[in-house]
């Protein structure tokens, strides 16, 4: 098997990047990390308060050194937040997996509690935006893409386990 040392989900809000990464971690018996939990964690508020009180610059800061924290890791799935694919140490830290989706395809997909904990999907036209700016980004820095519309957990399962195999 073609172990990578982690397997990184990337993708913009909503495409299941932590559902993903923690349904494979349990099946590969790897360990599960998401970065923006592990940001939460630390300082013990929500991603939409860290925006709010310190700004987006201050958790983009977060994001670089969980970076350099996952290249250090093995046996990792790691599910990432949406604009993490603008950190420049991304390819050293596994195999890069884009779960990719419409727009309109994850904005049906979240609720409004989902809504609520993504700060940069409040304003529709401005995630509308930054879906289509962050679209070609996703697709450079992707080793696999995997197109996730309508598809259960166990159909990506089984597409990722092809791949990294």
């Amino acid at each position: 098997m073609m172990r990578a040392k982690n397997i990184v989900f990337i993708g913009f809000m909503g495409c299941g990047k932590s559902t993903l990464a923690r349904a494979l971690a349990k099946d590969l018996d790897f360990v599960f990390l998401c970065s923006d939990f592990l940001i939460e964690e630390k300082f013990n508020q929500k991603i939409s308060e860290i925006f709010a009180e310190k700004g987006e610059e201050f958790f983009r800061e977060q994001e670089r050194k969980m970076a350099d924290f996952f290249c250090s890791c093995s046996g990792a799935c790691i599910a990432t937040g949406g604009g993490f694919i603008n950190v420049s140490n991304l390819k050293k830290m596994g195999f890069c997996i884009y779960l990719k989706a419409s727009f309109e395809y994850l904005k049906r997909r979240l609720n409004e509690n989902e809504l609520s904990k993504r700060p940069l999907f409040r304003d529709e036209i401005k995630a509308k935006k930054l879906y289509n700016e962050r679209l070609s980004k996703y697709e450079q820095k992707a080793d696999f893409v995997l197109n996730v519309e309508n598809k259960s957990i166990k159909e990506l399962l089984d597409a990722v386990k092809k791949v990294i195999k």
